[in-house]
């Protein structure tokens, strides 16, 4: 036999017997755990990669590939991270509930879920705010206005008798309405 076909042969059953392996490109317990741990408190990127290869070799390349991420994230230049930092401040403080969606979405897909959820909650939060000045504004709308009320009947007035006629006519009084006269029977 050839020697390189023993080498293809004995690699085929390197191969075979890796893919084989109960575990092989399962996220058991543990490698979730670690996994988990890994992406929130490493900061090193260096260990990060190494995490990676060590998952890529488990066959798990979704959470090497988001490894890989997340090394990159960690090794940006300080100036990339100032500008990372400003436009998560801007994001914080719009109004603008799509646009702070897009930028949570890019905060995703860098890995950096923090700061994702937090954009997220602001724009949440926003949406809430903006519902309930909605319906309050939609109850204003629909609010009917009290009709004014309707003055009631106006009082009748009496008749004054003529006075007594002695040579000259004093003045007319006033005429009372009929509250006033019963008022000024009762008082007398």
């Amino acid at each position: 036999m050839d020697p390189l076909t023993l080498l293809l042969g004995f690699a085929g059953m390197l191969v075979f017997k890796e893919l084989g392996r109960k575990d092989y490109g399962q996220l058991t317990l543990q490698r979730d755990e670690r996994y988990r741990n890994v992406m929130a408190n490493c900061t090193d990127p260096q260990q990060l990669l190494l995490e990676a290869k060590l998952f890529e070799d488990h066959g798990l390349k979704s959470q090497a590939n988001l490894l890989r991420r997340r090394a990159q994230w960690r090794a940006r230049p300080e100036e990339q991270k100032k500008a990372h930092e400003d436009a998560f401040q801007r994001a914080m403080t719009s109004e603008n509930i799509p646009a702070i969606l897009e930028v949570a979405a890019h905060f995703e897909g860098w890995t950096a879920t923090v700061k994702a959820q937090q954009l997220r909650a602001r724009a949440q939060a926003l949406h809430e705010a903006q519902a309930v000045k909605a319906a309050e504004e939609a109850a204003e709308a629909t609010k009917v206005p009290a009709p004014a009320p309707k003055p009631g009947p106006k009082p009748k007035r009496m008749p004054v008798p003529a006075p007594a006629s002695n040579g000259h006519a004093p003045a007319p009084p006033e005429p009372l309405a009929v509250e006033d006269h019963q008022a000024e029977q009762v008082s007398e």
